[in-house]
């Protein structure tokens, strides 16, 4: 362990071992004189330029001043400005700078607390990404992320599926790889971006290096392929501008009008965009006026992202043990409540009151004066469900149909008639129960984050359903979920109900 000092004049601790690594950094988790966890991102290349050292001070300064405030309240990771990956302070050398510190990333955007779950998880087909819903609700959140960073004229420069990673369960995103964070203004001479996220305005030269609407491009493309699961996107084929295709045939005009302005002139800056715009515009088209989902236009998507889920999907084995779902579809509903920093968030009874709506953010005024006169913290969405009843065996979902991907599970000749009977969700499953024409009830379920299903048949009990496969069982008793494994060990989770999200 070797221990080091900040420009801050905090001390860390910093583990023998790396954490994580990449072509620009090596990552080591480490502990801060108070005892808090941080990282410590160890430059392969220190940082010389005084230019470049000036700017990494000034986004230093905001990230200290945001996570310190975020901490305090106990709302890290919950608000806009706190959802980011901030440098929170500085290690040199001599003149140079040899890397920075930053927060840990908090254990629910992480999968099996190892890896972060990166937008590929929500976007790539073959990663048996979540229904339409989480995904909705995830990419609002990545707007009002950029939204804040738009409104105190900073921008990020290698916005890319591996720097955004967020949580199913409530809807959530938080961004990554932040110490390159500049202003505006002057635009940024130099930087990195990833393979197929340049603009192509620096694919043509156009500029040195990512710029403002870089992000917007890069923001752009993100939805385009979280929305859609649509592989690839627009790119120069032999000199010649690609634009982007495979749009669902009946999306919203004003959304597939903003593609176009984003993704169609590949050397346009202003028409593309602003994240505000894309927040607004999704709240418009998913949500309606109490902020619950509108399923039609979620159809639309589930619908048309089904052809490619199909392309992976993979024959189930008979013995597999069961795993999961997509991840929860959440209906949206207000700011969560605050917890402390890197713990998983806590369940709560009701909602405090819902933040400012529109593109105002009503408090960010106030860390404007106190921090540079740059920024603000902004007010989330969150999401979350709500039930028709609270027993398990309550009444359809008012006839729905069973979702499609699950109805393929059902035997052959009922599952055109199959309805959706309730979806559930624990900080760990996910749950959805069908019933056939002939009163027959089938259980599908997994865990959050892996790819595999089942779908079993179920039983009705006067205070829920049991369903088995092997030593496996597994019981609906009112509003909690009873997993019992072959050892014999029964665990008992609480059940969220989703099902008007669906």
């Amino acid at each position: 362990m070797r221990h080091l000092s900040g420009s801050s004049g905090r001390r860390y601790a910093v583990d023998d071992a790396e954490l994580n690594s990449g072509g620009q950094a090596r990552l080591y988790r480490c502990r801060d004189d108070k005892g808090v966890v941080r990282v410590y991102k160890e430059y392969r290349t220190p940082l010389a330029d005084p230019a470049d050292i000036a700017q990494l001070t000034r986004i230093q300064q905001v990230g200290q001043a945001v996570v310190a405030r975020a901490e305090a309240a106990g709302s890290f990771a919950e608000t806009a400005d706190s959802s980011v990956n901030w440098p929170i302070d500085i290690v040199r050398s001599g003149r140079q700078v040899s890397g920075v510190v930053v927060p840990l990333i908090p254990g629910d955007f992480m999968r099996d607390g190892k890896s972060p779950r990166t937008l590929d998880f929500l976007s790539l087909a073959r990663a048996n990404p979540p229904r339409a819903a989480v995904r909705v609700g995830v990419l609002i959140r990545v707007c009002d992320i950029f939204a804040f960073l738009e409104s105190a004229q900073l921008l990020h420069g290698d916005v890319s599926a591996k720097n955004l990673v967020w949580r199913p369960s409530p809807s959530h995103a938080y961004l990554i790889d932040s110490d390159g964070i500049r202003s505006f203004s002057p635009a940024p001479a130099h930087g990195v971006c990833t393979p197929g996220w340049e603009d192509p305005r620096l694919q043509g030269q156009k500029i040195r290096a990512h710029d403002r609407y870089s992000d917007r491009y890069a923001l752009a493309l993100a939805l385009y392929k979280g929305l859609f699961l649509n592989p690839g996107g627009p790119q120069y084929v032999g000199g010649t501008w690609s634009r982007a295709s495979g749009f669902p045939q009946r999306l919203d005009p004003k959304l597939r009008g903003m593609f176009a302005r984003a993704l169609d002139q590949p050397l346009a800056t202003d028409d593309r965009p602003t994240a505000a715009q894309w927040r607004s515009a999704l709240q418009a088209v998913y949500l309606d006026g109490k902020e619950n989902f509108r399923r039609p236009a979620l159809d639309v998507l589930d619908t048309y992202a089904q052809g490619y889920r199909a392309a992976f999907a993979q024959p189930k084995a008979a013995a597999r043990i069961p795993a999961p779902a997509p991840a929860p579809a959440l209906v949206p509903a207000r700011r969560p409540a605050q917890r402390p920093v890197h713990q998983p968030p806590a369940r709560r009874a009701a909602p405090p009151p819902p933040p400012p709506s529109g593109d105002g953010y009503g408090w960010w005024a106030l860390v404007v004066v106190l921090v540079l006169a740059l920024i603000g913290g902004g007010g989330y969405l969150v999401f979350r469900g709500r039930g028709e009843d609270g027993a398990g065996h309550g009444p359809s979902a008012g006839g729905r149909p069973c979702p499609a991907e699950i109805a393929a599970d059902l035997p052959a000749g009922s599952r055109s008639d199959a309805v959706l009977l309730r979806h559930y969700v624990t900080d760990r499953h996910d749950i959805t129960l069908c019933r056939t024409a002939d009163d027959r009830v089938y259980y599908h379920g997994g865990l959050l984050d892996r790819p595999d299903t089942m779908t079993i048949p179920a039983t009705r009990t006067d205070t829920g359903y049991r369903a088995s496969r092997g030593d496996y069982l597994y019981e609906i008793d009112g509003d909690r979920v009873r997993v019992t494994v072959p050892d014999g060990t029964t665990s008992s989770y609480r059940l969220t109900d989703v099902t008007d999200a669906d």
